[in-house]
C-alpha cells in the first residue's frame, strides 16, 4: 500500500539521520527521517517520510535493490507496513483469534479466556513480527531501559503507526 513513509534496510552501520536525509533528499522532499542502529547486526535501517506519495513510490520502485547516490552498497526499500499488515488478528502463526491462545480449553487453549495478542500475557511477543519490526521493538525496550526517552518515544510513534503497541507486546 502506497504511503509517504518508506523503510530502508541494509544501510551502513555508520549512517546518521543527517546523511540519511541528504541521500534520500536527492529523490524528493524529505519531511522526516530516523535511523535505527542494528543491534548485533553489521548495518542499520531507517525510515524516511517524503512530502508526497508519488515521491515515495518512485523511490520504492526505482531505488530499491540499487545503490543510492552517496552509498556503496545496494539497499532494500519498502513502504512502511500499514496497520492491516501487522502480524496480529486472523493471520500469522499461532497467535490471533483462535490460535493457540484464543478461545477454548484443551491442551493449548486459553481456558475460556480470549486475548487478541495470542497465547499468554505477551501474546505477539517474539516471533510474531518480521525481523525488522522485532529489531525496532528491541531498540524501543533498550531505549526505555537506558532512559533515552526521545528515542523511545520516536520508536513508539513509528510502531504505533504500523498498528503495533509496544507497551502491550513487550
Amino acid at each position: 500500500m502506497a504511503d509517504t513513509n518508506i523503510y530502508i534496510s541494509d544501510l551502513p552501520a555508520e549512517m546518521d539521520e543527517e546523511s540519511l536525509k541528504a541521500i534520500f533528499g536527492a529523490y524528493g522532499t524529505v519531511t522526516w527521517s530516523k535511523v535505527f542502529q542494528g543491534k548485533g547486526k553489521p548495518g542499520s535501517s531507517g525510515i524516511v517520510e517524503f512530502a508526497s506519495i508519488e515521491e515515495a513510490s518512485w523511490v520504492v520502485e526505482n531505488v530499491s535493490g540499487n545503490i543510492p547516490e552517496g552509498l556503496s552498497m545496494p539497499v532494500t526499500i519498502t513502504f512502511k507496513k500499514a496497520k492491516a499488515d501487522k502480524g496480529k488478528g486472523f493471520g500469522k502463526g499461532f497467535g490471533g483469534f483462535g490460535g493457540f491462545g484464543g478461545f477454548g480449553g484443551g491442551k493449548f487453549g486459553g481456558g475460556g479466556r480470549f486475548s487478541p495478542y495470542g497465547c499468554g500475557k505477551g501474546g505477539a511477543k517474539g516471533g510474531s513480527f518480521d525481523a525488522e519490526t522485532e529489531g525496532m521493538l528491541d531498540q524501543w525496550v533498550q531505549a526505555k531501559r537506558s532512559r533515552d526517552f526521545a528515542t523511545a518515544d520516536s520508536l513508539r510513534a513509528v510502531l504505533r503507526a504500523q498498528g503495533i503497541d509496544p507497551d502491550k507486546v513487550r
